[in-house]
């Protein structure tokens, strides 16, 4: 009986209508025995809130916005945004909140649905994903005191709130990882150069091999878009040095896959002549051949604390929680390294 009212409710529970929007909000203050009449009513009736005149009154839509620098096809075929979004959505729901997400398959674009999102405040905040050095998107929240949180780091780390992996520590592990099994010409395919992630891992690539003692060569690192395509073309470049590398390290699963692809295209075996590591231990480490070796991310970590982040923001709440957080990560052994 979604047209009842609640000074309707109020008149038949006995109560005032103030009383029967503090218990439909779930108000800890309301008297036990006004709260039951309350419900009482409710239960029997069948009352359902009107959302949107509820959305009005409290000039929020509980929309949260996520927008991707790809296009939808590249989008539905990426592990770790699907990944992500399904988290993001699980974790947003049980705030009664509801994700919205957009595409956009250039930076213009990208920057149009931002400033959309601006002005018509079609969704209450906004996880950012892919941050850069001077990441625009982030000036003009901030400017515009926009509810907003960073899957990714940003400097200065105090500035906004953040939650990501310690890129650079598991950048370093793999690293690590294919020195102690005897690897020295190790490669890493990064994704678009101007990433925050991207150069983050490379740091962590660079610190691993001064650590144990084996010289930066710049040649054996190269850059790729998020796609199995790039990546073999990526390979492809990194196969014509001599020596080639004996062991490559992609950005994400989806980069370290085309690159193996290309490799045995070439007619190398894995792992005897080059070894492979992606990142976020997505499922398709299991489905390619060989088995793809991959640093696990902890997805659902990272999207419920950007999540909770956000929501308490958007409220009005001190995030309980410190403006950076860091989700660690751990290495997955398999047949590729």
């Amino acid at each position: 009986m979604a047209e009842l009212k609640q000074s309707e409710i109020a008149k038949l529970a006995g109560v005032s209508q103030a009383t029967v929007s503090r218990v439909l909000k779930g108000n800890p203050q309301v008297n036990e025995e006004m709260r039951r009449r309350v419900l009482a009513v409710v239960q029997e009736l069948g009352y359902v809130p009107d959302a949107r005149a509820q959305s009005l009154r409290s000039q929020r839509t509980h929309l949260l916005g996520l927008v991707v620098h790809r296009s939808p096809e590249a989008l539905a075929g990426d592990p770790f945004f699907s990944a992500l979004i399904a988290a993001i959505i699980d974790h947003a729901s049980k705030h009664d909140y509801h994700l919205c997400v957009d595409t956009a398959r250039t930076a213009r674009s990208q920057r149009a649905i931002y400033e959309e999102l601006l002005r018509t405040r079609r969704v209450d905040g906004l996880i950012l994903v892919e941050s850069e050095t001077r990441d625009r998107r982030i000036e003009r929240l901030s400017s515009e005191g926009f509810p907003f949180v960073l899957i990714g780091r940003y400097e200065p780390e105090d500035a906004i709130y953040s939650v990501d992996n310690d890129n650079i520590g598991a950048a370093y592990m793999a690293t690590e990882y294919l020195i102690r099994t005897g690897r020295r010409r190790i490669a890493y395919i990064g994704g678009p150069a101007g990433l925050t992630v991207t150069r983050d891992r490379l740091q962590g690539y660079k610190n691993a091999l001064e650590a144990c003692g084996i010289p930066y060569d710049p040649r054996l690192v190269v850059f790729a878009e998020f796609s199995e395509r790039s990546a073999a073309g990526a390979m492809t470049e990194l196969l014509s040095q001599s020596p080639p590398p004996d062991a490559v390290i992609g950005l994400d699963d989806v980069i370290a896959a085309g690159a193996m692809r290309e490799a045995k295209r070439h007619g190398l075996h894995i792992p005897e002549e080059i070894a492979f590591i992606g990142f976020n231990d997505s499922p398709l480490c299991r489905y390619v051949e060989p088995s793809l070796t991959s640093i696990a991310v902890d997805i659902p970590t990272l999207a419920g604390r950007a999540t909770e982040t956000l929501i308490a923001l958007i409220e009005g709440r001190t995030p309980d929680a410190p403006k950076r957080q860091i989700v660690p990560a751990r290495l997955v052994k398999r047949e590729s390294a």
